[in-house]
């Protein structure tokens, strides 16, 4: 009997996958893998090769208005074919307009047609009945990139609760949850040179907490360019030196990750020397794509790591926020913000009862400092009267890492007090 459980077990998990998205301005990537699987594959464009970028360029032919993206969009470029755009994701984000020969269109509609034929490349047993989560980690996970990128899940035909958004800070913690422990005892380095210039980030863990927490400090070195246009490689080499030696000084470093093609040439070796003393020292070009897949899979089938560890970055709520209600005559609270959940995912809404009272009493407490405020939002024009009560509908989410928007609304209370219509709409700062 067991045997047979297992049996449907393995059976079900053979039929789904997870996916991990890596999109950022000048390319995408995909890396995807059986839900039971802890090594998700990398998409390659050409077969046997490590060749996992895929251009984030769209093209359109000059003479079938056909649309093709990715390399195969560039060497279309490169023969006269057709117009193309690149900066998909930047031009998307400031909600810009782009023209092709006589046509305008909308950047954000390009970026979501590159994205659903990106999505068209994956093997043919991923289809969307199969994905249990997909994971999808831009650099930063801010407003703009969630409302952009919120349309999504109906684009790929994939229910909304299976698509989440990650930072690139998060996929590297992910990535990292899933490698061996002698890695993690101490902080990791990740540098990376994907978009062209240099952006380090450092992950640290504090055991001193039970579960541990995890954070990544970003570190972003614009000024530091690869590729033709970028310093001389010995330049680069003392420059990067300096970089890690300050970012590492009086630090314990399990391991540092050289990541992007502009570490593909052999242009740092004295960085290289300092490195490798007492660290093991990786280069690869899948990180981000490859700790999002893996994050897809802790999303679908929990493995139970994030018991031991936890994550708190700048996309995670620092706070749980709540209110007080009455029930039965007794104050209650009720929680609709837990901490440590992603801002970007907030959004709840109750119904509870206001005896003689035009006021909902708000509290938050800051996880950090351990300390827990208290507020008040103020219900104008609602009538209060001795014995009066009413419904209200409260609706809690963020609209960004740090502000709360609260949206109330007056429901009455069937034909004794019908309601006012009346809907009051506050925001609250959360402290740093």
């Amino acid at each position: 009997m067991i045997s047979e459980i297992k049996d449907v077990f393995d059976k079900i998990n053979k039929d789904r996958y997870v996916v991990g998205f890596d999109l950022n301005n000048r390319f995408a990537q995909l890396s995807y893998c059986r839900i039971d699987s802890t090594d998700p594959d990398t998409l390659s464009t050409v077969a046997g090769e490590e060749e996992y970028n895929i251009p984030a360029v769209v093209l359109k032919k000059k003479t079938n208005s056909q649309w093709v993206i990715g390399r195969a969009a560039e060497e279309a470029f490169s023969a006269g074919e057709g117009y193309i755009v690149s900066d998909l994701l930047k031009k998307a984000l400031k909600g810009d307009t782009v023209r092709m020969g006589n046509e305008e269109y909308k950047a954000e509609d390009l970026l979501l047609l590159f994205i659903k034929r990106t999505f068209a490349m994956l093997p043919l047993m991923t289809t969307p009945d199969k994905i249990s989560a997909v994971v999808i980690t831009v650099q930063k996970a801010d407003k703009d990139s969630v409302r952009v990128l919120g349309k999504l899940p109906e684009l790929l035909n994939i229910e909304a609760d299976k698509v989440h958004f990650l930072s690139y800070e998060e996929s590297f913690f992910f990535y990292m949850l899933y490698q061996k422990s002698d890695l993690q005892n101490h902080q990791i380095l990740l540098c990376d040179s994907s978009e062209g210039h240099l952006t380090i980030y450092r992950l640290e863990r504090n055991h001193f907490v039970n579960p541990a927490i995890a954070g990544v400090d970003v570190f972003d070195y614009d000024d530091f360019r690869f590729g033709p246009e970028g310093e001389s490689a010995s330049e680069k080499d003392r420059r990067f030196l300096t970089i890690t030696e300050h970012l590492l000084e009086n630090r314990i470093c399990s391991a540092v990750y050289l990541i992007g093609e502009g570490f593909y040439d052999n242009w740092c070796d004295d960085s290289l020397k300092f490195l490798c003393k007492n660290r093991r020292v990786f280069k690869g070009n899948n990180l981000f794509s490859k700790g999002a897949a893996l994050a897809a899979k802790e999303y679908a089938a929990p493995s139970g790591y994030e018991k031991t560890v936890r994550f708190f970055g700048k996309d995670r709520i620092q706070a749980n926020v709540g209110i007080v209600m009455m029930d039965n005559e007794e104050s209650k609270e009720e929680l609709f913000i837990r901490a440590g959940e992603h801002w970007y995912e907030v959004g709840r809404t109750k119904e509870f009862l206001l005896y003689e009272t035009d006021t909902v009493p708000i509290w938050i407490e800051q996880i950090s400092r351990r300390n827990r405020m208290n507020a008040e939002m103020k219900l104008q024009g609602l009538t209060v009267k001795s014995g009066r009560m009413t419904r209200i509908s409260l609706t809690i989410k963020m609209n960004s890492e740090k502000t709360i928007l609260f949206v109330a609304k007056d429901l009455g209370f069937g034909e004794i007090y019908p309601s006012t219509g009346l809907e009051w709409t506050e925001e609250l700062e959360l402290e740093n």
